[in-house]
């Protein structure tokens, strides 16, 4: 197959990484990808397979932008405007260009992923009217993405799944949890949607979980280390975690290292300073290897408020972590089996998040039970099950722009 895999940039965060991963795995079986991007930027640019085909749209002007918006129905674009002004909606700007992208290369596939990309890409069929097969990939929670009323994209996002989703060819959820909220606050039908989980690469984590760390803090001798990944974002709620590391106390002295980079840095960086926990607690940003850290980690927490399944909860079981998460919507109960391969614990509750932890580093390794669990993720029977999706569908004729 020619499969075309559309997103919209490349920053650190799981989506991100799943889908080069899931690339890559196409890529090996024989299918030839194309990673449609409107920019080429972010962390993960260097990490994009050499076997894949890099397209970059790019933004269009404004002239050719109002043309695609005019051809739009009119309700859609009285929706999107102000959003298109005030919100990341702005990335719109590349719906011309990946139009002229299906009608010149005309793929069997077209996967897109994350909210946004996976409504500009079904705007784009509309507009294309090929044979190609539109899939959307739903990898983070609705409700909690969007969550303020006042953001005009927060406003209008569920109203434009609900109108769109169903157009495509197949509906992809990477958690059940997504799957239930699709048919809840979308109104998706539940029969249109297919849970298929995020992919990862094992072979290249356990490679990469050997490799030599520099870091004095992972040497030998040295007191506990908790691990924690991700963006510095609201929905990792790092405050959490780190007031759970203040109480937690200095006896035994257990450490955090949080790896990843964003907007919350200026505001964690104060916090740790607020609450005098500067030798126990270090912001290390975004590392191209976490799983040297995690897998010399006396545990690995994820205090997320909300995930869409949570990549690094299945790269740390693959690593052989010890596991305290809190038990967010949606996936972290999925991954541990409601707390057969890790404790689970309440969201937003600094002291049974310290009490998992303490709890756990008393708990003997998990490391082989782990690492098993972490196969039924593994990439190349992952992208076997989205290739037998695209396998069933049968196009006859061009229909997207119907209405």
């Amino acid at each position: 197959m020619h499969i075309a895999m559309f997103i919209g940039s490349l920053p650190g965060g799981g989506a991100e990484r799943t889908f080069l991963t899931l690339a890559q795995a196409f890529a090996e079986q024989g299918h030839t990808v194309d990673l449609v991007v409107s920019q080429l930027r972010g962390e993960l640019v260097r990490q994009i397979p050499a076997s894949v085909n890099a397209v970059v749209l790019g933004r269009s002007g404004y002239l050719s932008f109002l043309r695609t918006m005019y051809v739009l129905p009119k309700a859609v674009g009285r929706k999107l405007l102000p959003a298109i002004i005030r919100s990341p909606l702005k990335k719109i700007r590349s719906l011309p260009n990946l139009t002229r992208y299906l009608i010149r290369e005309s793929p069997d596939i077209l996967l897109s992923s994350t909210t946004v990309s996976n409504l500009i890409s079904l705007w784009a069929a509309q507009r294309a009217k090929v044979r190609t097969a539109f899939y959307v990939k739903q990898d983070n929670t609705l409700a909690e993405a969007f969550p303020e009323a006042s953001d005009p994209l927060g406003r209008i996002v569920p109203g434009l799944v609900a109108d769109w989703y169903p157009r495509a060819d197949g509906i992809v959820a990477v958690s059940s949890g997504l799957c239930d909220e699709l048919h809840r606050l979308a109104s998706v039908p539940r029969d249109r949607i297919h849970v298929l989980y995020n992919p990862v690469d094992l072979k290249r984590i356990a490679t990469l979980s050997e490799e030599n760390l520099d870091d004095p803090w992972f040497q030998a001798g040295q007191p506990p280390v908790i691990v924690s990944a991700g963006r510095l974002h609201p929905q990792k709620d790092f405050p959490t975690l780190l007031q759970a590391m203040k109480l937690l106390g200095s006896d035994p002295k257990i450490r955090l290292v949080i790896l990843g980079e964003g907007q919350e840095r200026t505001a964690l960086e104060g916090l740790i300073r607020q609450l005098g926990l500067k030798e126990r607690a270090r912001l290390v940003g975004f590392r191209t290897n976490p799983y040297a850290y995690m897998s010399r980690a006396s545990a690995f927490v994820l205090s997320s408020a909300w995930e869409g399944l949570s990549n690094v909860l299945i790269e740390a079981l693959a690593c052989g972590c010890r596991i305290v998460s809190t038990d967010c919507p949606y996936g972290p109960s999925e991954i541990l089996k409601s707390g057969e391969y890790g404790l689970l614990v309440p969201v937003r509750n600094p002291e049974a998040l310290a009490a998992g932890i303490r709890k756990i580093l008393n708990e003997p390794s998990p490391k082989e039970k782990n690492k098993q669990r972490s196969q039924m993720y593994d990439m190349h029977a992952i992208a076997a099950q989205y290739i037998g999706l695209f396998s069933s569908v049968k196009k006859c004729l061009p229909n997207h722009g119907e209405s």
